[in-house]
């Protein structure tokens, strides 16, 4: 399923079961094994990152959940607002690669962001979506990017590092990391790079932008994702302990806003881990073997960082029953629950 992992478990921001498994590669002769420091490629857990930029934006007075999207992104046609992006509503395209190259962009080449951009600004609804519905779009936060950019008036990493990173303490979290030997290796890109991708963005339009990204691109260890995910469900409970009075975003961002999506969390359902919709679970998986789970009643959180792409994505079987199955184990588990 993949050569290797680490798992983060944590209750009411504790940790309870920490390790990894596995090696880096399926090749003895280049191989090493997993280790808890190691930093995998996040791939569209980011968008969770991103979600809580905007959030602390909005917190902040840069920006509101119901401004258009045109106040700050002008180049943008569509009538769509900044929530409509978070829990994405918009319909636009899934298949942002195939758009850009259908317009002569050339993947994972650098000198071509200033084009991706326009393709992006340009991106039109794809599915026509009736009231409550979403569709699953990178292009989504690509917007939120450039939005919360021109609101701050500052580039992303800079912002994710400040607003978000370093106000948590997550030292092991980055945009390009400096040591690609602390990086798990994801695919052996036979297309656009011919090589093994190692310490470098795995997604294709993330690297086109130099390898930062609203949608793709965070590196980080499992432990930084768990307090990362922590980091949600002590905000709940704070309101719930009467520490802050009212509804805000942050609880908001953890409660329906499409048939299937909060604000950046993806709902649990029919469509999405349905045995884990009882436990009021919500989660997000990312294409590189990465996953992320938060239960609000219990205050659990489940990590599973893998490299499920190496050494070719459609080389491993779905990942999909083990993580409900350990998610429900964590979701049923007792209180009381040590290794």
């Amino acid at each position: 399923m993949f050569p290797g992992a680490v798992v983060y478990v944590s209750r009411r921001g504790e940790a309870i079961f920490h390790q990894a498994f596995g090696a880096t590669t399926y090749d003895p002769a280049t191989s090493r094994p997993i280790r808890l420091d190691d930093r995998f490629d996040l791939a569209s857990l980011t968008k969770l990152y991103t979600t809580a930029l905007v959030l602390r934006l909005a917190e902040k007075g840069a920006l509101r959940l119901d401004d258009p999207l045109t106040r700050y992104v002008p180049e943008v046609a569509e009538r769509w607002t900044i929530e409509d992006l978070l829990a994405h509503r918009t319909g636009a395209t899934a298949d942002l690669l195939g758009e850009a190259v259908r317009h002569g962009i050339r993947p994972c080449q650098p000198g071509q962001a200033e084009a991706l951009w326009r393709v992006i600004f340009q991106c039109k609804p794809g599915v026509q979506l009736r009231e409550g519905q979403s569709h699953y779009s990178d292009v989504d936060f690509l917007l939120l990017q450039a939005a919360c950019e021109r609101a701050a008036r500052r580039p992303l990493t800079d912002l994710a590092r400040s607003v978000i990173i370093a106000r948590l303490g997550l030292d092991d979290t980055c945009f390009c990391p400096p040591d690609p030997s602390r990086c798990v290796p994801t695919e052996v890109d036979g297309r656009w790079r011919h090589r093994l991708v190692v310490g470098e963005v795995h997604d294709e339009m993330a690297a086109t932008l130099g390898g930062a990204a609203g949608h793709a691109g965070l590196f980080a260890t499992a432990a930084d994702v768990g307090r990362f995910c922590e980091m949600w469900l002590k905000r709940e409970q704070d309101r719930g302990r009467g520490r802050r009075r009212g509804r805000g975003r942050w609880e908001e961002a953890l409660r329906a806003h499409s048939c299937d999506f909060g604000l950046g969390w993806r709902l649990c359902n029919a469509s999405f881990f349905p045995s884990l919709e009882r436990h009021g679970a919500l989660g997000h998986l990312g294409f590189t073997g990465t996953s992320a789970f938060i239960f609000p009643r219990s205050g659990a959180v489940f990590v599973l960082l893998s490299n499920r792409v190496h050494p070719r994505r459609d080389a491993a079987p779905s990942r999909l029953p083990l993580l409900a199955a350990m998610a429900e184990a964590i979701a049923s588990s007792p209180p009381a629950f040590r290794t």
